[in-house]
């Protein structure tokens, strides 16, 4: 017998795929970012690479969600971006140093998340 899942089901499983692929992308872009500061790229230039960190981030996490979802991109990238927020606010809270500022990354994060979703599933289409 053939088992089938739900709508919601299939769209919190590629979310949570998305909300890995998201995590491992920070961590990767984290590292190439120090490697570009510790080369002599001005401080001042830290709230912009981080602000590109976590929107770069978001979009491969909306990516792998699309391509692993085939449909609804755009909802599976706005899940993508809003665990991948959440899981940020959680860490922000924990480690504390929360900020207003935090409002812009939430924002790149599901602005980026909702990108890589469209992308993801224009990929897999094509």
């Amino acid at each position: 017998m053939e088992q089938t899942s739900s709508a919601p089901m299939r769209t919190l499983k590629g979310a949570l795929l998305g909300l890995c692929a998201a995590l491992l992308c920070a961590v990767l872009l984290t590292f190439l970012f120090s490697a570009l500061l510790a080369l002599g790229v001005p401080d001042g230039s830290i709230p912009f690479f981080a602000i590109l960190t976590v929107f770069l981030a978001a979009v491969g996490g909306g990516l792998a969600a699309g391509i692993k979802g085939k449909n609804n991109g755009l909802l599976l990238g706005l899940c993508t971006g809003i665990a991948l927020g959440l899981t940020h606010l959680l860490a922000t809270v924990v480690f504390g140093g929360f900020t207003l500022f935090f409002l812009a990354y939430f924002a790149a994060e599901t602005l980026g998340g909702m990108l890589g979703g469209i992308l993801g599933v224009n990929l897999r289409r094509s």
